[in-house]
């Protein structure tokens, strides 16, 4: 990817590669909704809701919760889309443009047409929507041992052939709005985040390819020329470092293992169990300290916490006073959790 930006080549798209990406990109402009055999169905990026957020999004009596929002994330979430958008038109040129220096292009499937062309095929680029498939698992319960039935849907951002010896790779892009230091730091730290590394196992699970690459790259770009002199720019906003501007796009290789998928199939299958549970009269999960680290983007949480149980409020606050009286005290685990019990305590205040 360095290779293809670098190039000035990149500033041109030829017209053909153009018009058939643009075409791909609209046979799929429709909704085609899952088959409605019963199952629950997880999708690929979706697979680290926590028990709860899961729970709530396969209860068709409880709707997702829509509010206005800070415009800037608006346009961050737009932006993303449209980094990914422009990523794959991009790859899917790497080949014209590099020739042989390209050891990664993006793989191709005939895909049949629809009726009356039914027995015609289309060549399409094996990503998202083209790519898409639901598979079906029947996995045990890590707990009671009895087979749990659910199906997993993915749609990868690419999956690529790679060059010297034919083989594929799956492929999945993230975009980071955080700024250079702070995205090299964490990536640095704690390598690919664990929930894309569950993403990939998932589609692993589904395609039967064990290798995947994800990418990262940072909204943040370096200054066109070096800032490390530059006085007026702080050393906290330096984005320049021992003469080479920080890195703006990160990628790790991920080796899925049948460790990795039998412990995401366990979970999964855990997780499936709990709605089919709450479907048949049961109880949503309890709120545990974990859970309160996915409430910034759950689409419940106001849900979530008006249903909490008396006794699971009272449990989450005698873990709270033990975490303000630790070495816990105001680090991260606890904020959220401060938080969500205070989302608790007015949802409970504006019922009154």
């Amino acid at each position: 990817m360095d290779a293809y930006y670098a190039s000035p080549k990149s500033s041109f798209y030829d017209n053909g590669l153009t018009r058939r990406f643009l075409e791909q990109k609209l046979r799929y402009l429709r909704y085609e909704p899952y088959p409605d055999d019963g199952l629950v169905t997880f999708g690929a990026s979706g697979t680290a809701l926590c028990d709860r957020q899961l729970v709530f999004k396969n209860d068709r009596a409880t709707r997702a919760e829509k509010s206005a929002d800070l415009p800037f994330r608006g346009r961050q979430r737009r932006q993303g889309t449209a980094i990914v958008d422009y990523v794959q038109l991009d790859l899917v040129h790497a080949q014209k443009r590099l020739g042989r220096a390209a050891k990664f292009t993006m793989a191709e499937r005939e895909t049949p047409l629809g009726p009356p062309l039914a027995c015609e095929t289309v060549s399409e680029w094996d990503f998202e929507d083209a790519a898409q498939e639901r598979r079906i698992f029947e996995a045990p319960h890590p707990e009671t041992g009895e087979l749990v039935k659910f199906a997993i849907t993915a749609k990868p951002d690419g999956k690529f052939v790679y060059e010297p010896d034919g083989s594929r790779i799956l492929f999945e892009y993230k975009t980071k709005a955080s700024g250079l230091r702070a995205m090299n730091g964490k990536l640095d730290f704690k390598g690919a985040q664990a929930d894309h590394i569950r993403q990939v196992t998932a589609e692993a699970l589904v395609f039967g390819l064990d290798e995947a690459l994800i990418v990262y790259e940072s909204t943040q770009k370096p200054a066109w020329f070096s800032d490390e002199e530059n006085a007026s720019v702080t050393k906290g906003q330096k984005t320049w470092a021992d003469g080479r501007p920080r890195p703006d796009l990160r990628a790790f290789y991920v080796k899925i293992t049948d460790e990795m998928k039998s412990s995401l199939l366990a979970d999964l299958a855990r997780q499936a169990a709990l709605v089919y549970e709450q479907r048949g009269g049961g109880e949503a999960p309890a709120v545990t300290v974990e859970m309160t680290g996915s409430c910034g983007f759950c689409q419940f949480r106001d849900h979530c916490a008006y249903t909490v149980t008396d006794a699971n409020y009272e449990q989450l606050k005698r873990i709270e006073g033990a975490m303000a009286a630790s070495q816990m005290a105001g680090k991260a685990e606890h904020r959220r959790l401060v938080a969500f019990l205070g989302g608790v305590e007015t949802k409970r205040t504006e019922a009154v």
